[in-house]
């Protein structure tokens, strides 16, 4: 098979990533701060719950506060893809209600696995647009017959504290500040927003922020560079923080091009243009 084949991929959209690899990867316990759906391209992985049972599977949907190493999902011997949901949307209780349970947190067996399958190996051995891909994995996540489905209710106040996170990518406002901005006490908005995006606030803004650096890096910015856009106070700053929400180090060869195929959506440089506005250097 030809080299490029082999390459893995990733696709940047605003707030979500999709992830095609081309080895096997072994990823280190730790607490996922994003709803994300893992896919076996070649292999299996294995999920243990608790009590020792050893399920075997394809296809995993792991919730965003979900700790691996409580209910630890091993891909080891797999080469995978992993979609990194947006908050704030269908995708990840919908995905839920088509999948088995298997613990809190943790669901497996997509309904259409072998398509699934065969669609992102296609993804990764052509070379396909950002838009079209997006297109291609719809009906994966949320088919036709459940287009029109709400399964969750997003309290308003919840989503402007996100979109203010958002927006102070750079700030280090507090939980009270957030607070104050949508009346409630500090308590109240912390138990919120957990119940309904899975992560404390702090986490929330740590996901974002690595989200943000790995936009610029994308875009062949330095990891100082990188880190300091989203807020980070240093590059080691930074690495620390990816590591512990994604189990593993960021590095040139697995962010950047020509080790990797980067593809990103227009909508997600828009952020980068952004971030790079609001940046003081004073």
């Amino acid at each position: 098979m030809d080299k490029f084949f082999l390459m893995p991929k990733l696709y940047i959209w605003p707030n979500q990533l999709l992830l095609l690899g081309s080895t096997k990867f072994k990823y280190r316990p730790h607490m996922t701060v994003s709803d994300k759906l893992m896919v076996c391209m070649e292999g299996e992985m294995t999920i243990t719950l608790s009590e020792g049972t050893i399920i075997k599977t394809r296809s995993c949907l792991v919730k965003a506060g979900s700790t691996f190493e409580d209910k630890f999902v091993d891909a080891s011997e797999a080469v995978i893809a992993i979609y990194y949901l947006a908050p704030l949307t269908q995708d990840c209780p919908i995905l839920e209600s088509q999948m088995f349970y298997a613990t809190e947190g943790i669901f497996y067996g997509h309904p259409e696995e072998a398509d699934l399958i065969t669609k992102l190996l296609s993804i990764r051995a052509n070379d396909v647009t950002p838009d079209l891909v997006y297109e291609m994995l719809r009906e994966f996540v949320v088919p036709d017959h459940l287009s029109a489905v709400v399964m969750t209710d997003f309290d308003p106040r919840v989503i402007t504290v996100l979109l203010r996170i958002r927006a102070t990518v750079r700030e280090n406002l507090t939980v009270e500040d957030f607070a104050k901005e949508v009346h409630l006490s500090e308590s109240r908005l912390e138990k919120l927003f957990k119940e309904q995006i899975g992560i404390p606030i702090r986490k929330y803004r740590l996901r974002y922020r690595v989200f943000i650096s790995i936009l610029h890096l994308a875009l062949g910015t330095t990891v100082t560079d990188a880190a300091l856009f989203a807020g980070f106070s240093s590059s080691a700053h930074f690495s620390k923080s990816f590591s512990s929400i994604n189990g593993v180090p960021p590095s040139e060869a697995f962010l950047k091009p020509p080790f990797m195929n980067v593809y990103l959506a227009d909508d997600a440089a828009a952020l980068v243009s952004e971030t790079e506005q609001n940046l003081n250097y004073g």
